[in-house]
């Protein structure tokens, strides 16, 4: 049985151009990259929580606003 080759996918150039930018600005150091990359990410996933209403994110609404929606168990 020949063995199996799996396909990479090619990266598109711009997104080329943006890692290369990320490693340029940390002088190749990549685990300083990918490192500031995941406190960005925790940073906009905070800015985010804050951002967004609890009772909506819960399907909850005042009444008259918007049929309240039963969440599924």
């Amino acid at each position: 049985m020949p063995p199996i080759v799996l396909k990479q996918a090619s990266v598109p150039k711009l997104m080329e151009q943006q890692i290369d930018s990320v490693l340029v600005e940390f002088e190749g150091d990549a685990r300083a990259a990918i490192g500031a990359l995941l406190h960005n990410r925790e940073e906009l996933l905070r800015d985010a929580d804050r951002a967004a209403s609890l009772g909506f994110l819960r399907g909850r609404f005042s009444e008259g606003a918007r049929p309240v929606r039963k969440l599924k168990a």
